[in-house]
C-alpha cells in the first residue's frame, strides 16, 4: 500500500508540474482576488494572500506569526472575513492549515524549473516570487509552514516545508512554533474531480 501512494503522489507531482492554467485566470500561476486571497489556479485552493499574517483568531495571539501545531489548527478555523485582510465573505470554518500534498503541489513548479529561495513562483508562474504583491505578500522564505498532516510513522509529529528550498519534513507539534499560511477551496476544471488529500 505504501508503494501505491508513493507511485500516485509521484504522478500527481508530475501533473502539477505540467497543467497547464485555468482559463478564467488568463494563464497565470496564481490569480489575486483583490480581497485578501489568492486562487491557485492549478489546484484550484484559495490561499490567503498574507503569508504572515499575525491577527488574533479563534481566541489565540500570534504575535510573532508562528504557532505550535494545535494552536495553528485552532487558529486557521477562526479566520474570516475581516481579519488578516480578508474581505471575502469567508466565515469562521472556512479555512484550514493546507496538506502536505497540496503544500508539495504548491512549490512542485518552482522546484521544476529550478527555483529556490523560494520555492515559489510568481503570479505568472514563470519566474521565481521576488517581492511583495506579486500574488502574495509576506513570504517567510526562512521559516517553516505547518501542513494539517500528521506523521503516520509518529503522531506527535506534523509535515512542514521550507519555503526557501521546498524541503518537506517531520516536525514536533509542540516544541516549537511554525509559520501558518491558511487555504481554503480545492480543485479547479484543470484538474478534474481529483481530491487532493
Amino acid at each position: 500500500m505504501k508503494a501505491g501512494r508513493i507511485v500516485v503522489l509521484a504522478i500527481l507531482l508530475m501533473m502539477f508540474g505540467t497543467l497547464t492554467y485555468a482559463d478564467e485566470c488568463n494563464s497565470l500561476r496564481y490569480s489575486d482576488n483583490g480581497d485578501g486571497t489568492v486562487t491557485d489556479c492549478r489546484t484550484g485552493l484559495i490561499w490567503l494572500k498574507d503569508a504572515n499574517c499575525r491577527d488574533e483568531a479563534n481566541g489565540i495571539p500570534n504575535p510573532d506569526g508562528q504557532l505550535l501545531w494545535h494552536d495553528a489548527m485552532k487558529w486557521v478555523k477562526g479566520l474570516q472575513n475581516g481579519l488578516c485582510g480578508v474581505s471575502d465573505n469567508s466565515s469562521a470554518g472556512d479555512w484550514r492549515l493546507p496538506t502536505k500534498t497540496e503544500w508539495m503541489a504548491m512549490v512542485a513548479s518552482a522546484k521544476k524549473q529550478g527555483f529556490g529561495y523560494p520555492s515559489l513562483t510568481n503570479a505568472a508562474g514563470t519566474g521565481i516570487w521576488t517581492a511583495n504583491g506579486d500574488a502574495f505578500n509576506n513570504v517567510q522564505v526562512d521559516y517553516y509552514y505547518w501542513s494539517s498532516t500528521t506523521n503516520t510513522n509518529n503522531t506527535s509529529e506534523a509535515w512542514d516545508v521550507l519555503m526557501a528550498n521546498a524541503d518537506v519534513n517531520p516536525f514536533s507539534k509542540t516544541d516549537f512554533g511554525d509559520c501558518v499560511w491558511p487555504v481554503r477551496g480545492g480543485q479547479s476544471g484543470t484538474i478534474g474531480t481529483l481530491f487532493i488529500e
